[in-house]
């Protein structure tokens, strides 16, 4: 029979650098803008909305993807403990 083994220390040395690469992410603040008031410059600063407000979005994804498995890491081994 096989046996699979969790070895809590090594994922959570990972899941704690996943973790710290996804904090020093940030998004940049828009820059100013001159004075243009073309119709191409609001579509385009529309779009970088939209872009920021997804990237957001997706950072926070991940934020829960990474609290949720650190849990669920937890979870496994006091399965584990329990188990043995």
């Amino acid at each position: 029979m096989y046996e699979i083994e969790l070895h809590k220390d090594a994922v959570d040395v990972r899941m704690d650098e996943a973790e710290r690469t996804l904090n020093r992410l940030s998004l940049p603040s828009p820059p100013s803008h001159g004075k243009n008031h073309l119709m191409v410059t609001g579509v385009w600063q529309d779009g970088e909305a939209q872009m920021r407000k997804l990237l957001s979005e997706y950072l926070a994804g991940l934020h829960k993807n990474i609290t949720d498995t650190q849990a669920n890491i937890s979870l496994l081994k006091r399965q584990d403990e329990v188990i043995q």
